[in-house]
This record gives structure tokens, sequence and C-alpha cells, in this order.
């Protein structure tokens, strides 16, 4: 069987935690200093919306027409 991960410091039930007081604001702080910087491995994220799509095919059938 598979470890299950720790979820106390789920992004999604820290708050929750805090409240409760079965996790503190400085537990918190320490996990996050520990974590890994991960900001290499990130790559960008375009996101265009359809009308945008629509728009920019259409500019490049005139170009194409227009040659």
């Amino acid at each position: 069987m598979k470890n299950k991960p720790d979820l106390s410091f789920d992004i999604r039930v820290v708050d929750r935690y805090i409240r409760e007081g079965s996790l503190t604001k400085d537990d918190l702080e320490d996990y996050l200093k520990k974590l890994p910087d991960v900001t290499d491995k990130g790559c960008p994220l375009i996101i265009e919306d359809e009308e945008t799509e629509e728009n920019d095919s259409s500019e490049e059938n005139i170009e194409e027409i227009s040659e």
C-alpha cells in the first residue's frame, strides 16, 4: 500500500486547522520554508479566449489572401 501524503498543510484545510488549534502559524511557516524551490520547473501558461482565437485566425486568413 502506498504511503498517504500528510494533508495537514493542504491549502484547502490549513486555515481550519489553524482555527481549531491543531496547527500553528509557526508550523505552517516552517513547513513552507522547507519546501524546495521548483521555479525552474515551471512554464508560462497562456490562456486565450475563443473570441481572441477566432480573431487571430481571421487575421491570418486575410494575410494569406492578400499575399
